[in-house]
């Protein structure tokens, strides 16, 4: 039975909208400029199915899911798209009162690179982990595969990212002649 309409929205405030800026980072990890767009398209499809949304679950889970697939969608559709020349015009990126949030927690321009250099599935793992703090469970449902998979990915993308960093470090320090301390080139455990 469908909901009523102002009960549907006051439950979808209170359960989905919370979550808007976890998705939004998460969204900025996989797609850059873009990730407005692929909010905006999560949460249109998160409205539309909201009917069939159990609220005994996990509706973070459930929304990351849905990122998840419509970046999928998005890609699967784009990657045999020819890129055609862009003009160039001025545009102007809108500011939300909530970006200021997100700004103060953005990554290094080294950390990005590395984070973009990871495969797919390997970089949802690790941002699902360790920035959003989702369980192995959780991301296991997000991403759809067992979560033994989830581990692995997690081990391999970890390892990645250590060699990803370490050779952006070492490619920003071959330029400087100044001698690194025992202290600073100590790998922390």
């Amino acid at each position: 039975m469908p909901l009523p309409w102002t009960s549907r929205s006051r439950r979808f405030e209170k359960e989905a909208l919370p979550h808007l800026g976890a998705l939004h980072r998460m969204a900025r990890q996989l797609v850059g400029q873009a990730a407005d767009d692929l909010v905006q398209e999560t949460f249109l499809r998160a409205w539309k199915y909201f009917e069939s949304y159990d609220s005994a679950t996990n509706c973070r889970a459930w929304l990351f899911r849905i990122l998840r697939n419509t970046w999928i969608s998005g890609w699967r559709k784009t990657r045999l798209e020819l890129p055609l020349a862009e003009v160039e015009s001025e545009t102007v990126d809108p500011y939300y009162d909530w970006e200021a949030e997100f700004l103060k927690g953005e990554y290094s321009a080294g950390m990005k690179r590395a984070l973009s250099d990871l495969p797919g599935d390997y970089r949802m793992a690790l941002l699902l982990a360790d920035v959003e703090e989702f369980t192995y469970e959780e991301i296991a449902r997000v991403m759809e595969c067992p979560i033994g998979t989830v581990m692995s990915r997690l081990n391999r993308a970890r390892r990645m990212l250590v060699q990803l960093v370490s050779a952006e470090r070492e490619a920003g320090n071959a330029g400087r002649d100044v001698p690194q301390t025992e202290q600073s080139t100590r790998r922390k455990l």
